[in-house]
């Protein structure tokens, strides 16, 4: 009777599991910018994948914001470096485009982010990440970053191979959901 229980037990999970992995699918490959004209106090680009940096310089550019912050950013990349990366038509504004260096995960982005926001004016960020990395970003920067307004502006990562990231993103959704409830209840 047990062993029975159990076997059901793991076969439910595991249909859950794969009806939540495939609404996941589907609302990555549905993702598209909201509100993309929107202005915002800033804009904050996590580091990761080739056109993350590209889009919210473009973001920049079009002057959807007055600051510009791109967390994660690797130890060795300047700010001169970023502004070399733009090889758009409208110049970029004159001031203001940050980056973080210590960031190595999302939670340590949404972190990296709550520590450079502390004494600004700022209420509202357009979060620019891939469209498979989006869920688990909002996840993360929602937790830190309670009273910001927050845009998403998925980028599509053409260079990865959807399929493995998907699944391991679902997988770190999960994980972090589950850690994340398990926090608030102790």
């Amino acid at each position: 009777m047990i062993k029975k229980l159990i076997k059901y037990t793991f076969i439910l999970l595991l249909l859950l599991w794969l009806c939540g992995y495939g609404l996941f699918v589907a609302s990555v490959v549905k993702e598209s910018p909201s509100q993309s004209n929107q202005k915002t106090d800033a804009i904050v680009v996590l580091t990761g994948g080739n056109y993350r940096i590209h889009t919210g310089l473009t973001l920049f550019a079009s002057r959807l914001s007055d600051n510009l912050y791109i967390t994660g950013v690797h130890q060795s990349v300047t700010d001169q470096d970023i502004l070399k990366m733009w090889k758009g038509i409208t110049a970029l504004p004159d001031c203001c485009i940050e980056i973080g260096h210590n960031a190595t995960t999302t939670l340590e982005n949404a972190l990296e982010t709550k520590e450079w926001l502390r004494g600004k004016n700022i209420k509202s960020i357009r979060l620019v990440t891939s469209t498979y990395h989006m869920k688990r970003a909002l996840i993360e920067f929602n937790n830190a970053l309670s009273g910001v307004e927050i845009i998403p502006h998925p980028v599509e990562e053409s260079d990865y191979s959807l399929k493995d990231i998907k699944f391991d993103e679902y997988n770190k959704i999960l994980f972090r959901m589950i850690i994340l409830n398990l926090a608030n209840k102790g």
